[in-house]
């Protein structure tokens, strides 16, 4: 991993993260405590969580004795500014970490550490700081849900959304408005773009393909019934949250494509509600080679391209290519972890899709279309 991308993420987990705690901060104990049967249990335990784990891997990357913060890992009934205080600090901390290990040869150090499970485990430092920013994406998808189910207003998460706000290529008066309207009212001048690496978005989509091999895996098990159980998240079943995920590999890569040859790219187009498991597999992989075949011919130089997306007839919103490819790394990570709660409410197998648990199955290497084998039910409710 390169030093600014892992800039980039974490800049985004931050952003994301306090669009969660200000609308959270607006709730009463019984929202936040009102049980739901997913990830930690509650939004307040899922926030706690959430500041747990990035505490946990620091202080792993520090050596620093977990005793050292006992008292606040154990402390799930935290009150939210407290939590958010500690938010703040932490980031601090860690900011101030990788700036002082700012070198792709410190990124690669390894790094081992014991789970709470007793396990111990060496991968690189970068790899394991990649893995706390996907772990944030799994888990504020969860608080997101919780957050609707108590009637709150979620924010929009997409890293897309961030770079719209923050944008690194101009946007018409006409598109600032459209952005305003949905809830991104900063939205200012260009500012300049992070050098996006491709060596970095390879690896993350390497881990993108496992993982989502890993739940087409435990879809593929079940009968048409659970597969169209309506459920109040992702987009409303199983497969069709699967589906969406095809729809936007292919939206982008006909924004790409678009981009490519100088023509105007069309809307979103969705996929038929009842497509077939066998064929939802097929064009999973179709998608992810095509993305895989541009990723192995790009450079660093072609991330900062810009890439009009087409969001409805006539509109088109402008992104660089490299924003465009981590946006959909992010956002399959947070409809993945939508289609792990319907499977365990299924009854299918929940497979761990942690990246971490990548690196330990998988040794970081897994080949785009290959199934590894599932290692029972997910960890959401583990702190690795």
């Amino acid at each position: 991993m390169q030093p600014p991308t892992l800039r980039e993420l974490f800049a985004y987990n931050d952003w994301a993260r306090d669009r969660v705690l200000h609308v959270a901060a607006g709730l009463a104990a019984g929202p936040l405590d009102r049980p739901f049967d997913m990830g930690p249990g509650t939004l307040r335990a899922t926030l706690h969580h959430l500041w747990g784990a990035e505490r946990v891997w620091l202080d792993r990357w520090q050596a620093i004795p977990r005793e050292r913060h006992a008292a606040q890992l154990d402390n799930k009934a935290v009150e939210l500014p407290v939590l958010q205080e500690w938010f703040q600090r932490t980031a601090a901390e860690r900011d101030a970490f990788l700036a002082a290990h700012a070198s792709a040869a410190e990124l690669d150090r390894p790094i081992t550490y014991t789970n709470f499970r007793g396990e111990t485990f060496t991968q690189p430092l970068g790899l394991l700081a990649l893995h706390v920013c996907n772990h944030g994406v799994h888990h504020r998808a969860q608080a997101a849900n919780m957050l609707r189910r108590v009637g709150a207003q979620p924010p929009r998460l997409d890293y897309v959304f961030m770079r719209l706000e923050r944008p690194t290529c101009e946007q018409t008066a006409e598109q600032r408005a459209w952005l305003r309207e949905r809830g991104l009212g900063g939205v200012h001048d260009p500012v300049a773009p992070p050098p996006y690496s491709i060596a970095d978005l390879r690896t993350y989509f390497r881990y993108t393909d496992w993982a989502q091999q890993q739940v087409l895996g435990a879809a593929e098990a079940l009968g048409d019934e659970a597969l169209d159980r309506p459920f109040e998240m992702g987009l409303g079943s199983l497969r069709k949250t699967l589906l969406h995920l095809i729809d936007a590999e292919q939206w982008w890569e006909a924004n790409w494509r678009s981009a490519d040859h100088g023509i105007m790219p069309q809307p979103w187009q969705a996929l038929p509600a009842q497509t077939p498991m066998a064929a939802v597999g097929r064009l999973w992989r179709e998608a992810a080679a095509a993305r895989n075949a541009r990723l192995e011919r790009a450079s660093d130089a072609e991330l900062q391209r810009p890439v009009n997306a087409a969001t409805t007839p006539g509109r088109t919103l402008a992104v660089r290519m490299g924003e465009s490819l981590l946006q959909l790394c992010g956002h399959g990570t947070h409809h993945r972890a939508q289609a792990l709660n319907m499977l365990r409410h299924l009854g299918g197998r929940t497979p761990g899709l942690d990246l971490v648990t990548w690196l330990r199955e998988a040794g970081g290497r897994a080949e785009p279309g290959c199934l590894q084998p599932g290692t029972g039910r997910g960890r959401d409710q583990v702190l690795e």
